[in-house]
C-alpha cells in the first residue's frame, strides 16, 4: 500500500517485531498470564506483577532465547516493551529473577492449570499423552546440590514448594553423555495429532534417577494436578516396568509401552510358530514422502504379530493382563541391492537377539516370518481403546 504524508517531520525507530506478531495472540489466547497470577498473588508494592513478567519472558523464549541479562535488550528490539507495556530499564535479571523464584513454588500447580486451559480452549485431548525423558547436562561443581526426598512419599505426592529442586549429580553415562557427567533428567507429556507434538505438563528428575523412576513421579503428579478420568500413557522402554502397568490398571489408566527384549525374548520364542504376522498399514510421513515420490530411497516395511499374555511383579506378586506386539522391519529387495552390507549388518543385529533364530531371508513371506526379521517389541494392555483418529 503506498501512502503520502503531509506535516512536521518526526523522529521515529523502528524494531522488527517478527514472530512476535504469532507468539503474542497465542500467549494471549492461551492466558498465560491470568493463569500464572492466579497461583502467584501480586505484591501491592510491585510495580509489574508475576504473570506480566513472566508471559513476557516466555515470549523472549520462543522468539529469541538469550541470558536473563539480555531480555532487556530483546524487548527493546523487537518491541516487546510496547507491546508489555514494560520499559526496557524495568526488565533486568532481578526481576524476572524473582518471578521465577515465585513461579517454582507452583510450578505444578501453574503448568496443570495451563495444561488444562489449553485443552478447553483448543480442543486438545488429554486421555492420550507420550511421555518421554530426557537429559540435561551441566558444567561446574554445583556444591550446594543435594538429594531431595522425591516426589512420592508413601501417600502423600510432593509437589510445588513441597519439592526440592532436582539433585544436579553423576548420571548413567549415554551416548551424549560421559560417564560421571552431572546432570538432571526432564519428562515431558505431549499430546501428539496429525500437527505433530504438542507438550503439556513437565516434571524435573533428580541426575541419579531412571526411566522407571521418573515415569512413577510423572504419573504421581498427572494424578494430584490434572486427574483425568481416562488415559493412555505411552512411552519408550526404558519406563517399562510390570509395576508401571499394574499403577495405570489401578487408576483405571491404560498403557503402550516399549519393552525391553531380555523380558520377552523367552515369550517370542515359545509363540513363534503360533503366531500370525500382518502387515502394518501406518507409514512414516518420510515413508510416505518416498512412495509417492517414486523415490530411490529405501521402503521400509513392518509386520506385527500380538500375543495375549500375564506379566507378573516380582516385588508384589500381582499380574497384569496384556498384549505384547511384536514388530518385524525389512527393506526393499531395490535397496537391499544398492546396499547390501547395510542391510546384512541390520539382519544380523536382529538376529544375534533371538538365541534359537535362523538368518533371516531377505523377503520371508507373512505367514513364515524369520525371527530373525524381529526388531522390537511392545507391551499394550488389553483393556487398551483404539485411540482417537486410527
Amino acid at each position: 500500500m503506498d501512502g503520502t504524508w503531509y506535516g512536521n517531520q518526526i523522529d521515529v525507530e523502528g524494531c522488527a517485531f517478527g514472530a512476535l506478531a504469532i507468539v503474542v495472540p497465542l500467549v494471549e489466547q492461551m492466558k498465560v498470564a491470568e493463569m500464572i497470577n492466579q497461583h502467584l498473588p501480586t505484591d501491592p508494592q510491585a510495580e509489574f506483577d508475576h504473570g506480566t513478567v513472566l508471559s513476557l519472558f516466555l515470549a523472549a523464549r520462543i522468539c529469541s532465547p538469550c541470558a536473563l541479562a539480555n531480555v532487556g535488550q530483546w524487548a527493546a528490539d523487537s518491541a516487546a516493551d510496547v507491546v508489555w507495556d514494560m520499559p526496557v530499564e524495568k526488565i533486568n535479571d532481578d526481576r524476572l529473577g524473582r518471578s521465577l523464584d515465585a513461579f517454582f513454588d507452583q510450578r505444578h500447580s501453574i503448568l496443570a492449570s495451563l495444561a488444562l486451559e489449553i485443552s478447553d480452549r483448543f480442543d486438545v485431548p488429554l486421555d492420550e499423552l507420550h511421555y518421554d525423558p530426557t537429559h540435561i547436562l551441566f558444567e561446574g561443581v554445583y556444591e550446594q546440590a543435594e538429594p531431595r526426598t522425591g516426589v512420592i512419599d508413601g501417600d502423600v505426592v510432593h509437589s510445588n514448594s513441597a519439592l526440592e529442586a532436582a539433585h544436579i549429580t553423576k548420571g548413567r553415562g549415554t551416548d551424549d553423555a560421559p560417564k560421571g557427567a552431572r546432570m538432571t533428567h526432564v519428562g515431558l507429556c505431549t499430546f501428539v495429532d496429525e500437527l505433530g507434538p504438542l507438550p503439556l505438563f513437565g516434571h524435573t528428575i533428580d541426575g541419579n534417577q531412571n526411566g522407571r523412576t521418573a515415569v512413577h513421579e510423572q504419573l504421581a503428579l498427572i494424578q494430584k494436578h490434572l486427574q483425568p478420568l481416562e488415559l493412555t500413557m505411552i512411552s519408550d522402554r526404558g519406563t517399562f516396568s510390570v509395576g508401571h502397568l499394574l499403577r495405570l490398571g489401578d487408576a483405571g489408566y491404560h498403557a503402550l509401552c516399549s519393552a525391553p527384549w531380555n523380558d520377552l525374548r523367552e515369550l517370542f520364542d515359545e509363540q513363534f510358530e503360533q503366531v500370525t504376522w500382518r502387515e502394518m498399514s501406518y507409514l512414516s510421513r518420510e515413508q510416505e514422502r518416498r512412495r509417492n515420490s517414486a523415490s530411490d530411497l529405501s521402503r521400509e516395511h513392518y509386520e506385527l504379530a500380538s500375543v495375549r499374555h500375564r506379566l507378573r511383579d516380582d516385588a508384589s506378586g500381582r499380574e497384569v493382563a496384556c498384549r505384547v506386539i511384536f514388530v518385524s522391519a525389512r527393506r526393499t529387495k531395490k535397496w537391499c541391492g544398492r546396499n547390501a552390507s547395510g542391510k546384512s549388518h541390520n539382519s544380523a543385529k536382529a538376529w544375534r537377539r533371538s538365541s534359537r533364530a535362523s538368518p533371516p531371508a531377505a523377503a520371508t513371506p507373512t505367514r513364515s516370518r524369520s525371527r530373525g526379521a524381529w526388531r522390537s517389541c511392545s507391551v499394550r494392555r488389553s483393556r487398551l481403546v483404539t485411540s482417537r483418529g486410527r
